[in-house]
């Protein structure tokens, strides 16, 4: 016989802070956040007090981070600074007795910026094309996941008018169109609408 004593394995607590929801796309960090929020509707509903720390008041927290978190994702900016700003407007606005215009969501210009039309001006038809299509392909890998990143966003936005540039510049070079010299200039091209043929 031995003695041996088994104590209770101590639980593993994890900290649950919005890095925690960095890890999820943006569909499963909606739908997340939607049943947490009607978890807490039917509670409210069924005539329950929800009291701080309870389960409820813990899920309303989370789904709290977790669109701090969305709202990073798509403007660059912590929800909490744009929010306490607004709040400053519209309390500084009531004190002035001023009307309330708007209250801006700022969003992050961004970093990168697309090649002149004069970057592919030296290419030849076939590079051009390749170029094109290569440029395509990236902004459509930056953009495939249902949750891109800010950055991901920026590679796709630029790499789209990279490709839209060296389109345009080949069609003008195939239709025989002299070149226009404007940088950032992009040719509309006539094509068929999105309506369908009857």
């Amino acid at each position: 016989m031995t003695n041996v004593i088994d104590f209770p394995v101590k639980e593993l607590t994890s900290i649950v802070d919005e890095s925690y929801f960095e890890k999820f796309e943006d569909a499963a960090l909606l739908l997340a956040v939607f049943e947490t929020l009607a978890d807490a509707v039917e509670v409210i509903e069924e005539g329950v007090k929800i009291r701080k720390g309870d389960d409820t008041h813990i899920g309303i927290v989370e789904a709290c981070m977790g669109l701090a978190v969305l709202f990073r994702r798509r403007t660059g900016y912590d929800v909490q600074q744009i929010s306490s700003d607004h709040l400053e407007e519209q309390r500084r606005c009531l004190l002035a007795g001023e009307e309330l215009q708007s209250l801006a969501i700022p969003i992050r210009p961004p970093a990168l910026r697309p090649l002149p039309v004069s970057a592919f001006n030296h290419m030849p038809d076939l590079l051009l094309a390749q170029a094109g299509f290569n440029y395509l392909s990236r902004a459509h890998e930056h953009i495939q996941s249902n949750a891109p990143q800010l950055v991901e966003l920026d590679l796709a936005r630029s790499h789209s008018l990279d490709a839209m540039n060296a389109f345009s510049l080949m069609i003008t070079r195939l239709a025989g169109v002299a070149q226009q010299e404007t940088e950032g200039d992009h040719t509309k091209i006539n094509a068929p609408g999105s309506e369908t043929l009857q």
